[in-house]
């Protein structure tokens, strides 16, 4: 329970807001997979040279 005159953790009031392109970069699915995919590559990379 915070008291009533608890201070916020952050303040993001002055945060920049994403750009009409970031935000369909974010929104766009071939972007998403092709990231995902990536992602996913990089990460079975690890797994495979690590030693087990």
């Amino acid at each position: 329970m915070n008291p009533p005159n608890a201070q916020p953790v952050a303040d993001l009031s002055m945060a920049p807001l994403p750009t009409p392109q970031t935000l369909r970069r974010r929104q766009s699915i071939p972007i998403q997979l092709s990231r995902f995919a990536v992602f996913n590559a990089r990460i079975m990379r690890m797994v495979l040279k690590g030693d087990h």
